[in-house]
């Protein structure tokens, strides 16, 4: 029975021995990962990876062809663009192709880069598709020229670093057209652009807050008086009827009045709708002028009315028909001369 319990005990010592063995032979091929070198991080306190900053010089040559101009909107003060940007520059510190911003709109889509090599000089072709935005001055509206801009920056690079040049190739395409107006290109300027701040990059010295801008300029010229037949011939038409019921006699009340004050109630209409075409300004535009104009006279043309009316419960017949004709003939001059006054002359005072 000795025997059996000490055969026993020695089996267990065995596969105690045999499991210590392999137990102690895992631990040492087992790989103990690196500490993290918290040297240079502990001694600087930058994070890693953090990029220096760009002590270089780089001009780049910048140009567009404008394929598409639409949605031109003086109401919202917004129009959308489809162009293409080309990009030429040395060296390889840096990407102004994937850099650049439209900072005067917000760029919807743009396509991948295709950078080559021309002849020994980066040169890189993107399409952009963006909705810009502009302040439209609307004081001469509907005879408003207009000149739109797309001005271009580096988001990265201020302009120690980086500076745009005007490149040769910039033009419009010959099917760009926008309604109501005459479309070209004008010259692009590149301009410095001073921002009152260093955005706290404090290593960058003053030249942090100036950013090389480059600005594409297309104009929109009317050529015709055609908008402004199409805004107001309603208003000409109210002006017209109220004036011929000059040539109703003043006791005929409904043709009489009738005609007077609708013509006035339309006038008033073409007002508000030519007004919704506007956005909020306070000068007093070319299109509120001639509305008003032609209210005015409307309601100057009843308030003679109202006074022929008087001559004649007096019985005085000739001289509310002397009355009525000398006032369908005065207004229908005053009211085209002032349209000719408003049409040549800038009354409209305040900000576009």
């Amino acid at each position: 029975m000795r025997t059996l319990i000490r055969s026993l005990l020695a089996a267990c010592l065995a596969v105690a021995l045999c499991l210590f063995a392999v137990t102690t032979t895992r631990a040492q091929t087992t790989a103990t990962p690196p500490a993290p070198d918290a040297g240079a991080g502990a001694a600087t306190g930058i994070v890693a990876g953090a990029a220096p900053i760009l002590t270089s010089h780089t001009d780049v040559s910048v140009g567009a062809y404008v394929m598409r101009i639409s949605n031109v909107s003086p109401q919202n003060g917004t129009f959308d663009v489809d162009m293409w940007l080309w990009f030429r520059w040395k060296g390889s510190d840096l990407r102004p192709d994937q850099t650049f911003e439209l900072v005067n709109g917000v760029i919807s889509s743009r396509s991948d880069a295709q950078l080559q090599d021309d002849e020994g000089v980066n040169y890189s072709t993107i399409r952009v598709q963006a909705t810009m935005f502009h302040d439209f001055d609307v004081r001469r509206f509907p005879l408003d020229n207009h000149i739109l801009t797309l001005e271009l920056e580096d988001s990265n690079y201020d302009n120690a670093q980086l500076t745009y040049k005007v490149d040769e190739g910039i033009a419009l395409d010959p099917s760009v057209k926008v309604s109501g107006w005459k479309v070209s290109m004008m010259p692009t300027t590149e301009a410095t652009h001073v921002y009152n701040t260093n955005y706290g990059l404090r290593s960058a010295g003053a030249d942090a807050s100036n950013y090389s801008r480059l600005t594409f300029s297309v104009a929109l010229e009317r050529t015709s008086y055609g908008p402004l037949f199409k805004s107001f011939w309603i208003s000409a038409l109210a002006v017209l009827l109220g004036l011929l019921a000059f040539l109703i006699k003043a006791d005929d009340l409904d043709a009489r009045f009738g005609m007077g004050v609708g013509s006035i109630f339309a006038a008033s209409a073409n007002a508000f709708v030519i007004t919704g075409e506007l956005p909020p300004t306070t000068a007093v535009t070319l299109a509120e002028q001639i509305n008003l104009i032609a209210v005015g006279v409307i309601f100057v043309s009843v308030f003679m009315s109202v006074f022929s009316l008087r001559l004649r419960y007096q019985d005085r017949e000739e001289a509310s028909l002397r009355l009525d004709m000398t006032a369908m003939w005065t207004l229908a001059v005053i009211y085209l001369v002032l349209n000719v006054l408003a049409l040549t002359f800038d009354f409209s005072g305040g900000n576009g």
